[in-house]
Protein backbone atom coordinates (compact mmCIF):
# COMPACT_ATOMS: atom_id res chain seq x y z
CA UNK A 1 0.00 0.00 0.00
CA UNK A 2 1.08 3.28 -1.17
CA UNK A 3 1.44 5.65 2.01
CA UNK A 4 0.51 9.19 1.29
CA UNK A 5 3.21 12.16 2.21
CA UNK A 6 1.66 13.48 5.64
CA UNK A 7 4.11 16.40 5.22
CA UNK A 8 3.54 17.51 1.90
CA UNK A 9 1.06 20.35 1.34
CA UNK A 10 -0.73 18.56 -0.92
CA UNK A 11 -0.12 15.11 0.00
CA UNK A 12 -2.99 13.32 -2.94
CA UNK A 13 -2.13 15.69 -5.60
CA UNK A 14 -1.90 14.37 -8.85
CA UNK A 15 1.09 13.36 -11.20
CA UNK A 16 -0.78 14.49 -14.55
CA UNK A 17 -0.49 18.46 -14.98
CA UNK A 18 -2.58 19.83 -15.45
CA UNK A 19 -4.68 17.18 -14.15
CA UNK A 20 -8.60 17.08 -15.86
CA UNK A 21 -11.67 18.77 -14.39
CA UNK A 22 -13.80 15.25 -14.20
CA UNK A 23 -11.32 13.32 -12.09
CA UNK A 24 -10.41 10.08 -13.59
CA UNK A 25 -8.33 7.71 -14.77
CA UNK A 26 -5.32 5.50 -13.97
CA UNK A 27 -3.67 8.35 -12.09
CA UNK A 28 -7.13 8.95 -10.12
CA UNK A 29 -7.53 5.63 -9.53
CA UNK A 30 -4.17 4.61 -8.21
CA UNK A 31 -3.83 7.77 -5.74
CA UNK A 32 -7.89 6.93 -4.85
CA UNK A 33 -7.06 3.64 -3.76
CA UNK A 34 -3.90 5.00 -1.55
CA UNK A 35 -6.10 7.24 -0.02
CA UNK A 36 -8.94 4.72 0.75
CA UNK A 37 -6.08 2.16 2.19
CA UNK A 38 -4.94 4.83 4.31
CA UNK A 39 -8.01 6.00 5.91
CA UNK A 40 -9.05 2.18 6.37
CA UNK A 41 -6.16 1.76 8.43
CA UNK A 42 -6.63 4.46 10.70
CA UNK A 43 -9.90 3.80 11.09
CA UNK A 44 -8.56 -0.17 12.39
CA UNK A 45 -6.58 1.37 14.72
CA UNK A 46 -9.56 3.31 16.58
CA UNK A 47 -11.58 -0.11 16.88
CA UNK A 48 -11.94 -1.48 20.24
CA UNK A 49 -10.18 -4.85 19.88
CA UNK A 50 -13.06 -7.24 19.33
CA UNK A 51 -12.91 -5.75 15.46
CA UNK A 52 -10.19 -7.64 14.26
CA UNK A 53 -11.00 -8.20 10.67
CA UNK A 54 -8.04 -6.89 8.57
CA UNK A 55 -9.86 -7.25 5.35
CA UNK A 56 -12.68 -5.85 3.47
CA UNK A 57 -15.56 -8.73 4.48
CA UNK A 58 -17.50 -8.05 8.04
CA UNK A 59 -20.47 -5.53 7.23
CA UNK A 60 -18.69 -2.98 9.06
CA UNK A 61 -15.90 -2.41 7.24
CA UNK A 62 -17.71 -2.75 3.96
CA UNK A 63 -19.32 0.57 5.64
CA UNK A 64 -16.20 1.75 6.70
CA UNK A 65 -14.77 1.20 3.18
CA UNK A 66 -17.43 2.73 1.21
CA UNK A 67 -16.94 5.60 3.43
CA UNK A 68 -13.63 5.66 2.83
CA UNK A 69 -13.53 5.90 -0.92
CA UNK A 70 -16.56 8.91 -0.77
CA UNK A 71 -13.88 11.25 1.96
CA UNK A 72 -10.77 9.81 -0.44
CA UNK A 73 -12.53 11.55 -4.03
CA UNK A 74 -13.22 14.43 -1.63
CA UNK A 75 -9.96 14.89 -0.75
CA UNK A 76 -8.83 14.29 -3.90
CA UNK A 77 -10.63 17.25 -5.51
CA UNK A 78 -10.35 19.75 -2.35
CA UNK A 79 -6.47 19.34 -3.15
CA UNK A 80 -6.59 19.89 -6.92
CA UNK A 81 -8.51 22.79 -6.30
CA UNK A 82 -6.34 23.95 -3.90
CA UNK A 83 -3.40 23.61 -6.28
CA UNK A 84 -5.43 26.26 -9.13
CA UNK A 85 -4.41 28.58 -7.04
CA UNK A 86 -0.78 28.18 -7.96
CA UNK A 87 -0.16 29.56 -11.53
CA UNK A 88 1.82 26.32 -12.32
CA UNK A 89 -0.95 24.09 -11.65
CA UNK A 90 -3.83 25.75 -12.75
CA UNK A 91 -6.21 23.50 -14.58
CA UNK A 92 -6.78 24.57 -17.96
CA UNK A 93 -10.45 25.49 -17.81
CA UNK A 94 -9.83 27.52 -14.93
CA UNK A 95 -7.03 29.69 -16.39
CA UNK A 96 -8.98 32.75 -17.82
CA UNK A 97 -10.67 33.37 -13.81
CA UNK A 98 -7.64 33.31 -12.31
CA UNK A 99 -5.19 34.65 -14.54
CA UNK A 100 -6.27 35.87 -17.94
CA UNK A 101 -9.11 38.10 -16.11
CA UNK A 102 -5.96 40.12 -14.81
CA UNK A 103 -5.07 41.07 -18.34
CA UNK A 104 -8.08 40.80 -20.75
CA UNK A 105 -11.08 41.68 -18.31
CA UNK A 106 -13.31 42.03 -21.25
CA UNK A 107 -13.01 38.22 -21.94
CA UNK A 108 -11.60 38.30 -25.14
CA UNK A 109 -8.60 36.38 -25.13
CA UNK A 110 -5.60 35.81 -28.15
CA UNK A 111 -6.21 32.60 -29.77
CA UNK A 112 -3.74 30.23 -28.92
CA UNK A 113 -3.50 26.33 -29.16
CA UNK A 114 -2.34 23.96 -26.48
CA UNK A 115 -3.01 24.14 -22.93
CA UNK A 116 0.69 24.63 -21.60
CA UNK A 117 1.24 27.78 -24.35
CA UNK A 118 -1.93 29.66 -22.99
CA UNK A 119 -0.41 28.66 -19.47
CA UNK A 120 3.04 30.34 -20.27
CA UNK A 121 1.41 33.25 -22.55
CA UNK A 122 -0.59 34.33 -19.27
CA UNK A 123 1.85 34.06 -17.19
CA UNK A 124 4.24 36.06 -19.12
CA UNK A 125 1.60 38.50 -19.17
CA UNK A 126 0.89 39.12 -16.13
CA UNK A 127 4.63 39.51 -15.75
CA UNK A 128 5.01 42.03 -18.45
CA UNK A 129 2.18 44.45 -17.25
CA UNK A 130 3.96 44.74 -13.94
CA UNK A 131 7.12 46.09 -15.86
CA UNK A 132 4.75 48.92 -17.19
CA UNK A 133 4.17 50.20 -20.34
CA UNK A 134 7.48 50.33 -22.64
CA UNK A 135 8.53 49.29 -25.72
CA UNK A 136 10.84 46.28 -24.46
CA UNK A 137 7.62 45.59 -22.43
CA UNK A 138 5.36 45.63 -25.82
CA UNK A 139 8.10 43.60 -27.93
CA UNK A 140 8.15 40.93 -25.36
CA UNK A 141 4.52 40.58 -25.45
CA UNK A 142 4.40 40.47 -29.32
CA UNK A 143 6.91 37.64 -29.48
CA UNK A 144 4.67 35.55 -27.03
CA UNK A 145 2.41 35.27 -29.62
CA UNK A 146 4.95 34.54 -32.77
CA UNK A 147 8.05 32.87 -33.25
CA UNK A 148 9.09 35.89 -36.07
CA UNK A 149 11.66 38.92 -35.29
CA UNK A 150 10.00 41.67 -33.72
CA UNK A 151 10.96 45.28 -34.08
CA UNK A 152 9.28 47.96 -32.87
CA UNK A 153 10.04 51.84 -34.19
CA UNK A 154 9.66 54.82 -32.10
CA UNK A 155 9.37 57.16 -35.19
CA UNK A 156 9.92 60.43 -32.78
CA UNK A 157 12.60 58.63 -30.97
CA UNK A 158 14.46 57.65 -34.60
CA UNK A 159 13.49 61.14 -35.84
CA UNK A 160 15.63 62.87 -32.82
CA UNK A 161 18.55 60.51 -33.87
CA UNK A 162 18.60 61.63 -37.41
CA UNK A 163 18.31 64.95 -36.76
CA UNK A 164 17.99 66.24 -40.44
CA UNK A 165 16.21 64.09 -43.40
CA UNK A 166 13.60 62.30 -41.50
CA UNK A 167 10.11 62.29 -43.04
CA UNK A 168 9.06 62.32 -39.25
CA UNK A 169 8.28 64.94 -37.19
CA UNK A 170 6.95 66.22 -34.13
CA UNK A 171 3.19 64.93 -35.34
CA UNK A 172 4.83 61.65 -35.10
CA UNK A 173 5.77 61.84 -31.45
CA UNK A 174 3.04 59.29 -30.14
CA UNK A 175 3.43 57.25 -33.46
CA UNK A 176 5.47 53.41 -33.61
CA UNK A 177 5.77 50.76 -36.20
CA UNK A 178 5.37 47.43 -35.51
CA UNK A 179 7.37 45.50 -38.03
CA UNK A 180 7.21 41.36 -38.37
CA UNK A 181 9.56 39.44 -39.98
CA UNK A 182 9.51 35.89 -40.34
CA UNK A 183 12.83 34.27 -41.92
CA UNK A 184 12.27 31.36 -44.78
CA UNK A 185 15.70 30.44 -44.57
CA UNK A 186 18.29 31.64 -47.57
CA UNK A 187 18.97 30.63 -51.51
CA UNK A 188 21.85 30.28 -53.22
CA UNK A 189 21.92 33.16 -56.38
CA UNK A 190 24.65 33.45 -57.89
CA UNK A 191 27.14 32.02 -55.79
CA UNK A 192 25.46 34.64 -52.83
CA UNK A 193 23.52 33.69 -49.98
CA UNK A 194 20.28 35.50 -49.88
CA UNK A 195 18.42 35.72 -46.99
CA UNK A 196 14.45 35.20 -47.98
CA UNK A 197 11.31 36.25 -45.96
CA UNK A 198 7.48 34.80 -45.93
CA UNK A 199 4.60 35.20 -44.03
CA UNK A 200 4.13 34.03 -40.27
CA UNK A 201 2.28 31.02 -39.91
CA UNK A 202 -1.40 32.55 -39.90
CA UNK A 203 -0.56 35.92 -40.20
CA UNK A 204 -4.59 37.14 -39.69
CA UNK A 205 -4.57 35.63 -36.21
CA UNK A 206 -1.48 36.54 -35.68
CA UNK A 207 -2.64 40.10 -36.29
CA UNK A 208 -5.71 39.38 -34.19
CA UNK A 209 -3.86 38.47 -31.64
CA UNK A 210 -1.51 41.48 -31.63
CA UNK A 211 -4.22 43.76 -31.83
CA UNK A 212 -4.94 41.75 -27.93
CA UNK A 213 -2.27 41.92 -26.24
CA UNK A 214 -0.96 45.73 -27.65
CA UNK A 215 -4.70 46.89 -25.92
CA UNK A 216 -3.40 45.43 -22.98
CA UNK A 217 -0.11 46.71 -23.18
CA UNK A 218 0.56 49.51 -24.99
CA UNK A 219 0.22 53.32 -23.40
CA UNK A 220 -3.32 54.60 -24.70
CA UNK A 221 -1.71 57.63 -26.22
CA UNK A 222 -0.04 55.20 -28.64
CA UNK A 223 -1.06 54.90 -32.73
CA UNK A 224 0.34 52.30 -34.08
CA UNK A 225 1.21 50.76 -38.17
CA UNK A 226 1.53 46.99 -37.95
CA UNK A 227 3.46 45.59 -41.21
CA UNK A 228 4.67 42.33 -42.09
CA UNK A 229 7.93 43.42 -43.32
CA UNK A 230 9.43 41.66 -46.58
CA UNK A 231 13.29 42.97 -47.26
CA UNK A 232 14.34 43.52 -50.45
CA UNK A 233 16.66 40.16 -52.08
CA UNK A 234 17.96 42.18 -54.72
CA UNK A 235 20.70 44.28 -53.13
CA UNK A 236 22.36 41.11 -52.30
CA UNK A 237 22.80 40.44 -56.49
CA UNK A 238 24.68 43.41 -57.30
CA UNK A 239 28.28 45.47 -55.71
CA UNK A 240 28.73 48.70 -56.56
CA UNK A 241 29.81 51.78 -55.40
CA UNK A 242 28.69 55.43 -56.26
CA UNK A 243 29.78 59.12 -55.56
CA UNK A 244 29.03 62.56 -56.02
CA UNK A 245 30.15 65.51 -55.17
CA UNK A 246 28.28 68.72 -55.49
CA UNK A 247 28.90 72.56 -55.03
CA UNK A 248 26.23 75.18 -55.49
CA UNK A 249 26.51 78.78 -53.30
CA UNK A 250 22.79 79.23 -53.94
CA UNK A 251 21.62 76.37 -51.96
CA UNK A 252 21.10 77.94 -49.16
CA UNK A 253 18.78 80.35 -50.56
CA UNK A 254 16.69 77.53 -52.22
CA UNK A 255 16.12 75.95 -48.67
CA UNK A 256 13.98 79.08 -47.70
CA UNK A 257 11.11 80.77 -49.24
CA UNK A 258 12.32 84.65 -48.95
CA UNK A 259 9.15 86.33 -50.39
CA UNK A 260 6.85 85.66 -46.86
CA UNK A 261 7.16 88.54 -43.81
CA UNK A 262 9.58 87.26 -41.23
CA UNK A 263 8.29 89.64 -38.38
CA UNK A 264 6.37 91.94 -36.79
CA UNK A 265 8.71 95.29 -35.10
CA UNK A 266 7.11 97.45 -32.65
CA UNK A 267 8.89 100.06 -29.64
CA UNK A 268 5.95 100.77 -28.01
CA UNK A 269 4.73 97.22 -26.06
CA UNK A 270 3.12 97.66 -22.88
CA UNK A 271 2.97 94.50 -20.14
CA UNK A 272 0.01 94.23 -18.69
CA UNK A 273 -0.87 93.76 -14.35
CA UNK A 274 -1.34 90.49 -15.33
CA UNK A 275 2.10 90.07 -16.85
CA UNK A 276 1.05 87.30 -19.39
CA UNK A 277 0.29 89.56 -22.63
CA UNK A 278 1.88 92.23 -24.00
CA UNK A 279 -0.13 95.11 -25.63
CA UNK A 280 0.62 97.74 -28.76
CA UNK A 281 -2.23 99.97 -29.89
CA UNK A 282 -0.46 100.95 -32.85
CA UNK A 283 -0.06 97.90 -33.90
CA UNK A 284 -2.44 95.20 -35.54
CA UNK A 285 -1.91 91.35 -34.87
CA UNK A 286 -4.25 89.64 -36.67
CA UNK A 287 -1.76 88.25 -38.94
CA UNK A 288 -0.10 86.43 -35.88
CA UNK A 289 -0.70 83.33 -35.34
CA UNK A 290 -0.76 80.69 -32.26
CA UNK A 291 2.54 79.18 -31.67
CA UNK A 292 4.72 82.56 -33.11
CA UNK A 293 7.79 83.45 -30.91
CA UNK A 294 7.73 86.75 -29.16
CA UNK A 295 11.28 88.51 -28.13
CA UNK A 296 11.63 91.55 -26.00
CA UNK A 297 14.74 93.68 -26.87
CA UNK A 298 14.65 96.52 -24.47
CA UNK A 299 13.92 97.24 -20.96
CA UNK A 300 14.11 95.27 -17.83
CA UNK A 301 11.77 92.12 -19.62
CA UNK A 302 14.23 92.14 -22.15
CA UNK A 303 16.67 89.18 -23.05
CA UNK A 304 19.86 89.55 -20.88
CA UNK A 305 18.56 90.74 -18.14
CA UNK A 306 18.45 87.69 -15.31
CA UNK A 307 15.71 86.12 -14.42
CA UNK A 308 13.99 84.91 -11.20
CA UNK A 309 11.37 82.33 -9.80
CA UNK A 310 8.33 84.92 -10.23
CA UNK A 311 9.31 86.05 -13.84
CA UNK A 312 10.80 85.19 -17.65
CA UNK A 313 13.21 86.87 -19.60
CA UNK A 314 12.90 87.76 -23.40
CA UNK A 315 11.52 84.71 -25.15
CA UNK A 316 8.03 83.90 -25.20
CA UNK A 317 5.19 81.82 -27.09
CA UNK A 318 2.59 83.32 -27.87
CA UNK A 319 -1.23 81.31 -26.55
CA UNK A 320 -3.57 83.18 -27.71
CA UNK A 321 -4.18 86.64 -30.32
CA UNK A 322 -6.90 89.28 -27.72
CA UNK A 323 -8.71 92.21 -28.78
CA UNK A 324 -9.72 93.64 -24.83
CA UNK A 325 -7.85 92.13 -21.73
CA UNK A 326 -11.26 91.22 -20.38
CA UNK A 327 -13.82 90.74 -23.24
CA UNK A 328 -17.06 91.98 -22.76
CA UNK A 329 -18.25 95.02 -20.44
CA UNK A 330 -21.89 95.71 -20.12
CA UNK A 331 -21.32 98.69 -18.53
CA UNK A 332 -20.60 101.90 -20.00
CA UNK A 333 -16.92 103.37 -19.76
CA UNK A 334 -15.94 106.59 -20.09
CA UNK A 335 -13.42 107.39 -23.33
CA UNK A 336 -11.81 109.85 -25.33
CA UNK A 337 -9.75 109.43 -28.46
CA UNK A 338 -6.89 110.43 -29.88
CA UNK A 339 -6.28 112.67 -32.73
CA UNK A 340 -9.61 113.58 -33.35
CA UNK A 341 -10.88 113.91 -29.51
CA UNK A 342 -13.51 111.95 -29.50
CA UNK A 343 -15.29 111.56 -26.31
CA UNK A 344 -18.33 109.76 -24.18
CA UNK A 345 -19.07 106.61 -23.31
CA UNK A 346 -19.17 102.98 -24.32
CA UNK A 347 -20.10 99.59 -23.69
CA UNK A 348 -17.71 96.50 -25.07
CA UNK A 349 -19.84 93.80 -26.56
CA UNK A 350 -18.87 90.39 -28.99
CA UNK A 351 -15.90 90.79 -27.54
CA UNK A 352 -14.30 93.05 -30.23
CA UNK A 353 -16.30 96.20 -30.16
CA UNK A 354 -16.95 99.24 -29.12
CA UNK A 355 -21.01 100.80 -28.59
CA UNK A 356 -22.01 104.13 -28.41
CA UNK A 357 -25.53 105.41 -29.30
CA UNK A 358 -24.30 108.97 -28.82
CA UNK A 359 -20.92 108.55 -31.08
CA UNK A 360 -20.39 108.53 -34.76
CA UNK A 361 -17.28 106.93 -35.56
CA UNK A 362 -17.20 107.81 -39.25
CA UNK A 363 -15.94 111.44 -37.59
CA UNK A 364 -12.47 109.02 -36.35
CA UNK A 365 -9.37 109.76 -38.17
CA UNK A 366 -7.46 106.45 -39.46
CA UNK A 367 -5.16 104.89 -36.43
CA UNK A 368 -7.44 106.66 -34.20
CA UNK A 369 -6.55 105.52 -31.18
CA UNK A 370 -8.98 104.82 -28.33
CA UNK A 371 -8.46 104.62 -24.33
CA UNK A 372 -10.87 103.45 -21.29
CA UNK A 373 -9.92 105.36 -18.46
CA UNK A 374 -11.36 103.39 -16.20
CA UNK A 375 -13.32 100.08 -16.04
CA UNK A 376 -12.15 96.31 -16.98
CA UNK A 377 -10.40 97.09 -20.09
CA UNK A 378 -8.77 99.83 -19.15
CA UNK A 379 -5.88 101.25 -22.14
CA UNK A 380 -5.79 101.96 -25.26
CA UNK A 381 -6.82 100.49 -28.74
CA UNK A 382 -6.76 100.87 -32.07
CA UNK A 383 -10.07 101.37 -34.22
CA UNK A 384 -10.38 99.56 -37.00
CA UNK A 385 -13.52 99.28 -38.63
CA UNK A 386 -16.86 101.50 -38.00
CA UNK A 387 -19.95 99.38 -38.57
CA UNK A 388 -23.10 98.79 -39.31
CA UNK A 389 -25.06 100.39 -42.92
CA UNK A 390 -22.36 102.39 -43.31
CA UNK A 391 -19.00 100.86 -42.19
CA UNK A 392 -16.20 100.88 -43.49
CA UNK A 393 -12.41 101.39 -42.60
CA UNK A 394 -12.07 103.57 -39.93
CA UNK A 395 -11.37 107.00 -41.75
CA UNK A 396 -12.98 106.30 -45.02
CA UNK A 397 -16.85 106.17 -43.90
CA UNK A 398 -19.21 108.44 -44.19
CA UNK A 399 -22.38 108.40 -42.52
CA UNK A 400 -23.48 107.76 -38.82
CA UNK A 401 -22.05 104.39 -37.21
CA UNK A 402 -22.66 103.45 -33.40
CA UNK A 403 -20.17 100.56 -32.90
CA UNK A 404 -16.01 100.34 -33.81
CA UNK A 405 -14.69 97.26 -34.12
CA UNK A 406 -10.98 97.38 -32.88
CA UNK A 407 -7.68 95.93 -34.13
CA UNK A 408 -6.67 92.58 -32.07
CA UNK A 409 -3.48 94.59 -30.05
CA UNK A 410 -2.68 92.00 -27.51
CA UNK A 411 -0.79 89.18 -27.31
CA UNK A 412 -1.59 86.19 -24.57
CA UNK A 413 1.70 84.99 -23.50
CA UNK A 414 2.86 81.34 -21.88
CA UNK A 415 4.45 82.70 -19.45
CA UNK A 416 4.70 85.62 -17.20
CA UNK A 417 6.96 88.56 -17.31
CA UNK A 418 9.07 89.97 -14.57
CA UNK A 419 7.81 93.52 -14.88
CA UNK A 420 5.21 95.48 -15.82
CA UNK A 421 6.85 98.46 -17.61
CA UNK A 422 5.98 100.50 -21.41
CA UNK A 423 7.64 101.78 -24.44
CA UNK A 424 9.68 98.19 -24.82
CA UNK A 425 10.87 97.12 -28.20
CA UNK A 426 9.99 93.90 -29.62
CA UNK A 427 9.68 91.28 -32.54
CA UNK A 428 6.90 89.04 -32.77
CA UNK A 429 7.57 86.17 -35.51
CA UNK A 430 4.05 86.08 -38.52
CA UNK A 431 5.59 83.00 -40.87
CA UNK A 432 7.81 80.33 -39.78
CA UNK A 433 9.32 80.72 -43.12
CA UNK A 434 9.67 84.02 -44.00
CA UNK A 435 12.37 86.33 -44.39
CA UNK A 436 11.50 89.71 -45.41
CA UNK A 437 11.85 92.90 -43.11
CA UNK A 438 10.82 95.85 -44.15
CA UNK A 439 13.63 98.37 -45.63
CA UNK A 440 14.33 101.57 -45.18
CA UNK A 441 14.86 104.29 -47.65
CA UNK A 442 16.05 107.80 -46.82
CA UNK A 443 16.60 110.54 -49.51
CA UNK A 444 15.43 108.86 -52.68
CA UNK A 445 13.19 110.53 -55.01
CA UNK A 446 10.46 108.22 -56.17
CA UNK A 447 8.27 110.36 -57.94
CA UNK A 448 8.52 108.92 -61.33
CA UNK A 449 7.42 106.03 -60.01
CA UNK A 450 3.66 107.35 -58.95
CA UNK A 451 0.73 109.20 -61.33
CA UNK A 452 -1.52 111.86 -60.45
Amino acid sequence: MTTPDTKNLVPLSLDQNPSPVTLTGQDFDTKTQAQVDFIMGAFRKMLPSNYVSDVTGPLYSIQLQAIAEIIAKFQLQAQEIFSDNAFDYTRSEFLYQLIGSMVFPDGTIPDLEGDLSYRTFLQRMVLLLLDGSKPDAVKQGIELLTTATVEIIEKAVEARKLKVGSAWGPTDQFSVEINISQENGTVDINGLPVDIQRFPEDPFALLDNVKLVLRALKPGHIIYDYRHVFKEIFSSLFQDSFSLEFKDYHYQDFRKYWLGIKQITGTAGVTLASRDALSDCTRDFSSVVVGARLTILSGPNAVGYSATDDGHIGHFIVQSIQYFPFGNDPTPRPYTTSPTGLTGNGIVINGDTIQDEDQDWSLAAEDEILTFTSGYNVGSYRLSTALGLNGGPVGYVSGVSTKVRVSPSILKLDNRMKYVTTGQEYTVTVDDLGQRVPLSVIGEDVSSYFFE
